[in-house]
């Protein structure tokens, strides 16, 4: 008798902490890939990236499916009453439901919390719908679980706490779901629709074919790649316009675009690429080596100041680029070009002498990389756009800084990056302006997109904006609107068209045409591009920039 009371009490004793060990394994399990990451070595950013790119994976598929999730919180919602309705009349979930939804709700504040991390340092409010699906999980779960809210019962602390939690917890979930309703039942303003006629309607008149170009890695640089990349065979990929030869052209320009780092991804520069290639220009999308573990001299002090640094790993990576860089030469602009070349254009051949040059991230620093290797070549030298967008830390070797002198006095630079933008800070791209100082102020704009909030799908300027996976309203008109005029100005340059080119210049300096982003769907205007000529030297909120200081 007294062993069987012992073998009760241990039941009682484990079925008291059961709850809580469901619960937790569930919050384990949703933050078991960062810890793995972080515990083998990676860095915060590589440990967080998975579940990131999911996130926004999920945030994207719940955007273009808002019928089914509408459908699916109702069948959630309607499936929880009905267990409401069973409580109320005695009948409880069976404990198996029970248990498995303590392990999702787990679940759900585990990826919750991530998602609250990465809300506050990367993604400022951009996704409405993720929150609002973990709301509804949570909330419908704990309706089953512990039934409507009601007053905490005092006959035990143990069940006062779980009175109170269970209303805390309702109350957040009922939080998360709220702000996400209009845009389910289609209420919410919608962001504009992409621009009917003009830049940002359609990338361009011609359809591109794209061919893979490895190039030799130096064995420098080959040697010091780390294991994140030693399976990348680093290429050039050549996107071409594809000409029919009744087509009055004799040449057309080149492009050249750098990824962010540890991004060489082509599939994620598509869109970018098309709004260059489709309007009659050239386009070499250039891979270079991220993950690198070069030689650091003893004694070196990493040093990041007024936009640039020290750091050795920016001349590994510009031997990278100047290879790839004599790879484009040889296919591209040489006699003896590759056969794909021939195929797409034809007689028309690339002139360099005509050249736009643009990046993103760690990629739009090493448009400085470009721009050397590229005045050492002659190229650029009749015209030449540079655009940088959410620049990084660019080279402050002196063997890797451009003669820009060589520049034709009418080039143009857009330096471009999002408010919101919580991976590069704002003063690499106010340094990287008055790089350019010499030019005439008009001609080198500063461009900040801000995000708007207003309506659904929200408008972030976050970092990422210029890749494919976070193309929306606000990179139609703030990015591939800029992109499609400088491509136009760069290619009626190179045939003369005076016409085009005035046009496309127009859209390009700072005035309405290049701020205006269009208007909400019930006619509020969306905000508006912020445009600086000299943003150190003119903007109170640059002025911390003076001092700033990166950390490498």
């Amino acid at each position: 008798m007294e062993e069987s009371v012992e073998v009760s009490g241990a039941r009682l004793s484990w079925h008291r902490f059961l709850n809580p060990i469901l619960f937790g394994s569930g919050m384990l399990a949703s933050v078991i890939q960062p810890i793995f990451l972080l515990a083998s070595g990676k860095e915060v950013n590589d440990a967080i990236w998975p579940h990131a790119y999911r996130a926004l994976q999920a945030t994207m598929f719940l955007r273009d499916h808002l019928t089914l999730m509408f459908f699916f919180s109702l069948i959630l919602f309607f499936s929880s009453a009905a267990s409401i309705k069973n409580q109320m009349s005695g009948k409880q979930p069976h404990q198996l439901i029970r248990r498995v939804l303590l392990f999702i709700s787990g679940l759900t504040t585990g990826f919750l919390t991530l998602f609250f991390l990465l809300d506050v340092f990367y993604l400022r409010g951009a996704f409405l719908l993720l929150p609002t699906a973990y709301g509804i999980i949570l909330l419908c779960s704990l309706f089953v679980i512990g039934g409507l809210p009601r007053l905490p019962e005092r006959t035990s602390k143990t069940k006062m706490f779980a009175g109170v939690g269970h209303i805390v917890a309702i109350f957040f979930a009922a939080w998360l779901v709220m702000p996400g309703i209009p845009a389910m039942i289609g209420i919410a303003p919608s962001p504009p629709e992409v621009p009917p006629f003009g830049y940002g309607s359609s990338p361009g008149p011609f359809e591109t074919t794209m061919t893979v170009h490895p190039y030799e890695m130096p064995q420098m640089v080959d040697e010091i790649i780390m294991d994140e990349e030693q399976d990348i065979e680093f290429s050039v990929y050549l996107t071409l316009p594809e000409l029919a030869p009744e087509l009055p052209l004799d040449t057309i320009p080149l492009a050249l675009l750098s990824h962010g780092w540890g991004y060489p991804v082509y599939d994620e520069y598509t869109d970018w690429i098309s709004y260059l290639a489709a309007r009659g220009i050239a386009v070499a999308f250039v891979q270079y080596p991220s993950h690198i573990d070069p030689p650091i001299p003893e004694g070196l002090k990493g040093i990041d100041v007024e936009g640039a640094s020290n750091y050795p790993h920016h001349e590994y990576r510009a031997m990278a680029i100047a290879a790839a860089l004599d790879t484009v030469q040889n296919i591209a602009l040489n006699e003896s070009r590759h056969s794909s070349v021939d195929a797409a254009l034809g007689n028309v051949t690339i002139n360099p002498s005509h050249l736009w040059i643009g990046g993103h991230s760690l990629g739009g620093a090493y448009t400085f990389v470009q721009l050397y290797e590229s005045m050492e070549r002659g190229w650029g030298n009749e015209t030449l756009f540079v655009n940088i967008e959410s620049g990084w830390t660019r080279p402050n070797q002196a063997q890797l800084q451009p003669n820009l002198s060589r520049m034709p006095a009418d080039t143009m630079v857009h330096i471009a990056r999002g408010v919101d933008d919580m991976t590069v800070d704002a003063c690499y791209s106010v340094h990287h302006q008055q790089v350019y100082s010499a030019l005439p102020d008009e001609h080198v704009l500063y461009i900040e997109l801000q995000s708007d909030l207003y309506g659904f799908p929200r408008l972030v300027g976050s970092h990422y904006l210029p890749t494919d996976s976070v193309h929306d309203r606000l990179a139609d008109y703030g990015v591939y609107r800029r992109i499609a005029a400088q491509a136009d100005w760069v290619f009626a340059r190179t045939q003369g068209d005076t016409n085009t080119e005035s046009f496309a210049y127009n859209h390009l300096t700072d005035g309405e045409l290049l701020r205006s982003m269009g208007e909400w769907s019930d006619g509020t205007p969306v905000l508006p591009l912020l445009v600086y000529e000299d943003a150190l030297n003119s903007e109170q909120k640059f002025a911390y920039c003076e001092t700033f200081e990166g950390v490498l």
